[in-house]
């Protein structure tokens, strides 16, 4: 009876050792939108992307990350492999869909306007009688003034192509996120002066969003780690670095 215990003790480890063997290492994905998370040099820098190589270094754990169209990564992450993508608004539509750690940031959202256009707006519903609105596909702007029930949104697939059909008047509005936009137009070769915000209408939370196929210990692991920071003092220290004049997230 010993040997037999013993015989299908080995034989339960080396099936357990097999299927761990057998799972997908976590993929890490995420998109440019500086200075939350874009590439530099080949290099991955920005808030986001400080945050999670801290959780990675106290869980002792080196997967890269890649840099892919936003729409691209949000359609990859809702296959069960486990994988991650940052950062992501968690919004009621999106709350069953993945599984989350954080928050890590706050994200503001604003209507656009070419700047010196005379474009003035009271409210939402002015929005909804333009001619177009211009959105980032699959992003939690797009998807707020869905439920908003805009019928009007032009989607297009990334800041920079929504930035430039604005001002090739494809579209007299374009609704995306506030925090990114000086670097966008950066990188476009514009002047930060070039658009102005004609509405400011709500804000939501940024977290690291994971497949449903991700084991629930992952996330657990990665949140006690976040959890962590937040009380001694590295998670503020990276988030004034990035972004001094605004608030982290509780």
């Amino acid at each position: 009876m010993a040997y037999l215990s013993r015989y299908m003790g080995l034989i339960m480890a080396l099936l357990l050792g097999v299927a761990h063997a057998q799972t997908p290492a976590l993929r890490l994905m995420s998109e440019e939108f500086p200075p939350i998370n874009f590439s530099q040099d080949g290099e991955a820098r920005g808030l986001a992307v400080d945050m999670v190589r801290e959780i990675q270094r106290r869980l002792g754990q080196q997967q890269a990350i890649e840099f892919m169209p936003w729409a691209r990564a949000f359609r990859d992450l809702q296959g069960q492999a486990p994988a991650a993508l940052f950062a992501m608004a968690r919004t009621p539509e999106r709350e069953r869909q993945f599984k989350w750690v954080g928050p890590i940031v706050v994200f503001y959202s604003a209507l656009y306007a070419p700047a010196g256009g005379g474009v003035r707006l009271r409210s939402l519903d002015d929005a909804k009688k333009a001619e177009g609105v211009l959105v980032v596909r699959d992003w939690y702007v797009s998807e707020h003034l869905s439920a908003q029930g805009f019928r009007n949104l032009v989607r297009v697939s990334d800041p920079t192509q929504g930035i430039r059909m604005l001002l090739a008047r494809r579209a007299p509005l374009f609704a995306t996120e506030r925090i990114s936009m000086p670097e966008t137009l950066a990188q476009a070769g514009l002047a930060e002066d070039a658009l102005e915000i004609v509405y400011s209408y709500a804000s939501a939370e940024g977290y690291i969003a994971f497949s449903r196929g991700t084991p629930d210990a992952v996330i657990k692991a990665w949140q006690q780690q976040l959890d962590r920071m937040k009380r001694d003092g590295s998670f503020q220290t990276i988030y004034k670095r990035w972004l001094p004049d605004d608030s982290p997230p509780g």
